[in-house]
């Protein structure tokens, strides 16, 4: 679904024949990708790769790029309901991220989804922990913090504070509520 998500980005936002160009690019011989499907991680690299020697846009950028994106795409798919049944906030939406990714496991068993735990502080901050086999995708959740932001109507400012490239653990997100009215935080808690 990934692999769809990024096919759908790219001929929406630059055409069939640019996303026919990044596929000969990246040596990727689907043009198009099943939903239920299982493919190799290597497959989503190589595309991401062509799509930065593409756009010129660094690969992080790319990953914020479609982070954001996925939270649209993905809505609009039968996996919409399972996020919308999270809650209607953001800090909502996070909690229940791991009971989302459960349900999904029944009908995709071969997924190997990433785990996230919320912390919310008593300074208005949260703390997001993301735990994930893969390496290098930390850029999309920050993309897909602002994504689920924006579907909750809620504006935040994230932060990346632990960096598991840089051999930590896990990777750690600050996420902040702002208040766009009044240019203030707001507390991380669900109102």
């Amino acid at each position: 679904m990934v692999n769809q998500g990024v096919r759908e980005y790219i001929l929406k936002t630059y055409g069939e024949e640019v996303w026919a160009k990044i596929c000969s690019d990246a040596d990727v011989q689907n043009l198009e990708f099943d939903r239920m499907a299982s493919y190799d991680d290597s497959v989503t690299y190589k595309l991401v790769g062509a799509i930065s020697e593409h756009t010129g846009l660094s690969s992080d950028d790319v990953l914020r790029l479609f982070g954001e994106y996925w939270v649209e795409f993905a809505g609009r798919s039968n996996f919409g309901n399972l996020m919308r049944l999270s809650g209607s906030s953001l800090v909502e939406q996070l909690k229940g991220l791991d009971n989302m990714h459960d349900r999904i496991l029944i009908s995709m068993p071969h997924l190997k989804p990433p785990s996230f735990e919320l912390e919310e502080g008593e300074d208005g901050l949260c703390q997001l922990h993301y735990y994930s086999e893969r390496q290098g995708l930390a850029p999309m959740v920050i993309g897909l913090l602002y994504g689920l932001a924006n579907e909750a109507g809620e504006h935040v400012e994230v932060k990346q504070t632990a960096f598991k490239s840089n051999g930590e653990d896990h990777d750690i997100f600050e996420v902040k509520l702002v208040d766009v009215q009044s240019g203030h935080k707001t507390s991380g808690h669900a109102n």
